[in-house]
């Protein structure tokens, strides 16, 4: 009679990279299923993490960006104003793009369950934000003030060093 088959242990399965998103189910069940599997991210969860960093650095800074002085770069410009698109002035909210139509929208949503009586914890588990997210955008009038952040446009102590 034979004892019990003891299966090899999983890292000897052959898997060496795991390529997942940043969501913590997915890095946990790579953990568990191939301990010994490097994880990477694809070419388009690079490119999607690096444009939402971009976009709020840019946010955050916009005070301290100023108008194009050379002639391409004022030619590129007047080409985007005639084309409609929206030019932001420094230090002014951001009206457009993934980042802040998502706050917005996020603003809104929480604001209208304040009306209808909800609470925060209730609001945080219907909406899937964490409760200080919450708490955030129901502190908040508007939402410009989370769009811009409460920094931009103050003095820092690099300012002197900038150019």
């Amino acid at each position: 009679m034979r004892g019990p088959r003891i299966s090899p242990p999983v890292s000897s399965c052959g898997i060496e990279v795991i390529c997942r998103d940043r969501s913590t189910a997915y890095a946990e069940a790579g953990r568990l299923g191939a301990p010994d599997a490097i994880h990477v991210a694809d070419r388009w969860h690079i490119w999607s993490n690096l444009a939402e960093a971009v976009e709020k650095t840019v946010v955050q800074h916009r005070a301290v960006l100023r108008e194009p002085h050379d002639a391409a770069t004022a030619q590129v410009t007047a080409d985007a104003e005639n084309a409609n698109l929206d030019v932001l002035s420094p230090g002014g909210p951001r009206t457009t793009g993934r980042l802040s139509d998502r706050v917005r929208e996020q603003h809104a949503a929480v604001h209208a369950l304040l009306d209808q009586g909800i609470g925060l914890s209730a609001i945080a588990r219907q909406q899937g934000l964490a409760r200080n997210t919450v708490r955030r955008f129901a502190n908040a009038a508007s939402a410009d003030e989370l769009v811009v952040g409460r920094w931009t446009g103050r003095a820092s102590i690099l300012d002197p060093y900038k150019p």
